[in-house]
């Protein structure tokens, strides 16, 4: 694997699991700053750890209701970080769920549930509009994501609430 496609995955990976310790820290509730903005980030049912440090890859998955908090924690806690992730996206009345694979930014899966329309042309035009939509959402975070750990104050007070979060003990 070359160099580029090395960092790409270490960059998705890292995105993915701020993703989720984002969503976990704030019950699934992402705010964007400069437009006051927010929408509902879960996971929701199906996640997939890795370890990129170790030969051969160690990897750890969860399906289904049994996931939870704590086990998002001990993956993080003990080195893996989060190679795909089965999302809902909820804001206003549109919902999107997707698995995000971290590896090649890409998105499989896509589900629209968004309010209907009687008109072919109308729907078509109408999930179209919705797409764009989710990948204005995921720009958004991916942004939010480069901001916070670009931003000067990330050792001191980001990378802190992200160590505070993971060391906490929650619901098993």
């Amino acid at each position: 694997m070359d160099d580029t496609a090395r960092l790409q995955r270490s960059i998705g990976r890292d995105f993915l699991t701020y993703l989720c310790y984002r969503s976990d820290a704030a019950a699934g509730k992402i705010r964007f700053e400069k437009s006051g903005e927010e929408c509902f980030v879960w996971i929701d049912g199906k996640i997939v750890f890795e370890d990129d440090g170790s030969t051969p890859p160690n990897i750890v998955a969860y399906t289904g209701d049994d996931f939870t908090s704590h086990d998002l924690k001990n993956a993080i806690r003990s080195g893996k970080r989060v190679r795909e992730a089965r999302l809902r996206i909820e804001k206003g009345q549109n919902t999107w769920t997707f698995t995000l694979r971290a590896d090649r930014f890409d998105i499989a899966g896509l589900k629209i549930d968004m309010p209907g329309a009687s008109d072919p042309e109308e729907r078509l035009y109408g999930r179209l509009a919705s797409i764009e939509g989710l990948n204005d959402i995921i720009d958004r975070l991916y942004d939010m994501f480069i901001a916070a750990i670009q931003d000067n104050n990330w050792k001191q007070h980001g990378s802190a609430a992200f160590q505070k979060w993971l060391n906490a003990r929650g619901e098993r």
